[in-house]
């Protein structure tokens, strides 16, 4: 459930983190600990359905450009290929008048996007229990209480086995020498006044078998499982012939003197992130995925203390950050929220035997799409290089082709070539044009 509302001039959008599942029509509980609502770049993204679906969902714009076009293809495409339940993306953003606006994404109306504009004292929400939530939010500030407490007090009023664990308020403000600033804020845990419906332990007749505790040792009792205590001791086994690894962390000793090594290694995207945890730190670093790179400089903006599948806190066991626990210490392991501005994208453009590598490097001044940038791409037949004018966007480009070489500067641009000795030769003919007459100085 999402309760996003207007207020100070500010918008603010509250989110839990409760994962349940739905079996003969009952809904059961399955973990906590996942974040509904995400920032990207200037825009919350919250996503409602099928666990499934919404992890892919942040998955790709996490290496999209966070545009809502974009969110809107994403959120169709990994609809349709799931093809199950229901789906449900809301974006927080700011429209082109400096408005906060939320845009609905659902397939219920065909992934066509519907806007409504958030002003000081609205107050919606959406997803489980929203209606009973709402209903508790307006009898608590009929009776004095402020918003905010009210719509703490309506997720505690709600909880079940489909709301739950954390909430998580992010802070929209756009009052701050007009820069809009994402604030995140986990303000408390939400606590289940009644029991939770989960899955049953039990063994079936065709060999499938759950345990509630299960101890498993060698010959020599030599621990290899505990299921008591989570822990798998696979440094008592010697794996062979693994089909497919799926980890939420994963970290090897080293096999040279300061970097391990791993042969034929295949993986969906890679980010080669230091271990700064600061929030206002920068970090450079690569970020690839499907068919392009990137070079990239994040500014951390929150961080909040990580979690394994259990829920368990995880730290670092020592000051220089090698191996995990969830064994407290003084390092906290942090999830970390960036604010990702790209420097040098290399991709393929175009798709098949028609594809040509294409890069683009540089921030931009952000007046348009391209303007302050540089474009390197090599089509079939030709090479071009061109820049792109600060404020305008207007081109500057050497194009190499098959039939020879071209210099442009569109509009007000100058070529110049400079040089001691210059030498001009043609073996045919020289052609010289020019609008305004020549200038032999």
């Amino acid at each position: 459930m999402i309760v996003y509302m207007g207020y100070e001039d500010k918008a603010w959008v509250y989110s839990d983190t409760r994962v349940s599942a739905k079996l003969e029509g009952v809904d059961y509980y399955i973990r906590d600990g996942f974040d509904k609502a995400r920032a990207y770049g200037d825009k919350v993204v919250m996503v409602m359905g099928s666990l499934p679906m919404a992890e892919q969902i942040f998955y790709d714009i996490d290496f999209s450009d966070y545009q809502l076009d974009t969110i809107v293809s994403i959120t169709s495409k990994v609809y349709k290929e799931h093809n199950q339940g229901e789906i449900g993306v809301y974006v927080l953003a700011l429209d082109d008048n400096d408005k906060y606006v939320i845009h609905t994404i659902s397939n219920l109306n065909d992934f066509a996007i519907e806007t409504e504009v958030i002003t000081n004292n609205v107050i919606g929400a959406a997803g489980a229990n929203s209606d009973k939530a709402l209903q508790h939010i307006s009898e608590q500030l009929k009776a004095g209480i402020p918003r905010h407490e009210a719509i703490k007090s309506a997720y505690q009023h709600v909880a079940d086995e489909k709301v739950g664990g954390d909430c998580i308020l992010h802070q929209l403000d756009n009052t701050k020498e007009f820069t809009l600033i994402i604030n995140r804020y986990k303000t408390y845990e939400i606590f289940d006044e009644n029991p939770l419906r989960k899955f049953s332990e039990m063994a079936a007749m065709d060999g499938t078998a759950k345990f509630k505790k299960l101890i498993l040792t060698d010959g020599n009792n030599t621990a290899l499982l505990n299921s008591e205590t989570r822990k798998f001791h696979l440094n008592n086994w010697d794996i062979e012939g693994v089909g497919s690894l799926d980890a939420q962390f994963i970290q090897a000793s080293a096999l040279t003197a300061e970097d391990g090594f791993i042969n034929d290694l295949t993986v969906n995207a890679l980010k080669t992130l230091d271990k700064t945890d600061t929030v206002g730190s920068k970090i450079d670093y690569v970020q690839a995925k499907d068919n392009f790179l990137k070079l990239v400089t994040g500014t951390i903006t929150n961080r909040i203390h990580a979690q394994n599948s259990n829920g368990e806190l995880l730290y670092w066991t020592d000051a220089n950050k090698t191996n995990l626990t969830t064994s407290p210490t003084p390092y906290p392991f942090y999830d970390l929220t960036y604010n990702p501005i790209d420097k040098f994208k290399l991709y393929l453009e175009g798709a098949g035997d028609t594809s040509y590598p294409r890069m683009i490097l540089g921030v931009g001044d952000g007046v348009t799409e391209l303007s302050g940038k540089a474009i390197i791409e090599k089509p079939t037949g030709k090479l071009n290089i061109s820049y792109h004018k600060s404020n305008t966007g207007t081109v500057r480009e050497v194009t190499l082709d098959d039939m020879g070489i071209t210099i442009r500067a569109n509009n007000d641009g100058t070529v110049t070539i400079e040089g001691q000795n210059i030498k001009v030769t043609a073996t045919n003919k020289i052609t010289l044009d020019a609008t305004n007459g020549y200038d032999f100085a």
